[in-house]
């Protein structure tokens, strides 16, 4: 019986996601620093769906 397996690679992450989500990061970050966990997971959240519909 034959090895059934693929050398296939998994595909690559969009440019433009890794830009999306190191803008989040340091968002994040940033609001993290200023005001807590709560509301830089708001400021992440927002951050990633405001430049993926400015980027998209």
């Amino acid at each position: 019986m034959g090895n059934r397996t693929s050398n296939k690679q998994p595909e690559r992450l969009p440019q433009r996601w890794a830009l999306i989500f190191t803008g989040a990061v340091v968002a994040g970050a940033i609001v993290f620093a200023l005001a807590g966990p709560a509301a830089a997971l708001g400021a992440v959240g927002a951050t990633v769906l405001g430049l993926h519909t400015l980027v998209a």
